[in-house]
């Protein structure tokens, strides 16, 4: 077996005795894999304190191929993010962004450049992740790193009713939605124009300071919750987890 070496964050574990623990990562150099941490529940585990949900490690672990488990060596912890262990909002974005790397991330898949998007949305979390509109900032940034930018361009510019379907990839023109029977909620011009200076903005810092009416976040909210459910068969509840947990944020300031 040989010994390999990537940076790596966890997405999730699972315990499979009283002392070893299977953790699946994504990692820098072989997309998403698993491999087994033997004793790491003994007290004086050299992997105690190593890694954790949503930090960065260095892991060195035996590839099996395609034999079996791999099997973790050592890890060393690089970049803690401590934030998300004591702002339950931010730490409530940070699941849900994990979460859409799990499911779309291939097994063994290497994708050059997810990594590094991965430690940038999950760094951007821990100061802005408190507040609901950096989840709308982050599916947008997500859907276009895809491949399945939001397609929100529309030839009437002065429209005053427009609607939205998740499996037409945007906006749909309302006749064609009605003569089709085509799935499309109703969305207003104030939150289609959110939408696009959202999709643009390089960081999330403007989008926390754009003033914007909740019924207007309200109707992106629901619109991109069937986007991403349809393109990245992601299970509707997640987000709603997270954006129920984000809500009692909207009366703070998000700044």
């Amino acid at each position: 077996m040989s010994i390999l070496k990537t940076n790596a964050i966890p997405l999730y574990f699972t315990n499979v005795s009283n002392t070893s623990r299977i953790v699946t990562w994504l990692t820098a150099h072989y997309g998403k894999l698993s491999t087994i941490l033997k004793g790491e529940q003994r007290k004086n585990s050299l992997f105690r304190g190593q890694y954790d949900l949503f930090s960065t490690s260095e892991l060195v672990f035996y590839d099996r191929g395609e034999k079996g488990m791999h099997i973790a060596k050592e890890c060393s912890m690089l970049t803690r993010r401590a934030v998300f262990r004591t702002d339950w909002r931010a730490c409530a974005a940070a699941g849900y962004i994990s979460a859409l790397f799990a499911k779309t991330t291939l097994c063994h898949g290497h994708e050059p450049g997810r990594f590094a998007f991965f430690e940038e949305m999950l760094s951007l979390a821990e100061t802005y992740g408190h507040c609901a509109p950096f989840l709308v900032w982050f599916d947008l940034q997500f859907s276009e790193q895809m491949g399945h930018r939001i397609q929100l361009e529309d030839s009437d510019r002065e429209r005053d009713a427009y609607r939205f379907a998740a499996d037409h990839g945007g906006l749909v023109e309302p006749g064609y939605a009605r003569k089709h029977r085509i799935p499309a909620s109703p969305i207003a011009p104030e939150a289609v124009a959110l939408l696009k200076a959202w999709q643009e903005a390089p960081t999330p810092r403007s989008v926390m300071a754009t003033p914007c009416h909740p019924a207007h976040l309200t109707q992106i909210e629901r619109v991109l919750e069937k986007f991403i459910s349809w393109q990245f068969d992601l299970p509707p509840h997640v987000r709603k987890k997270a954006l129920e947990t984000l809500r009692a944020a909207r009366e703070t300031a998000c700044v």
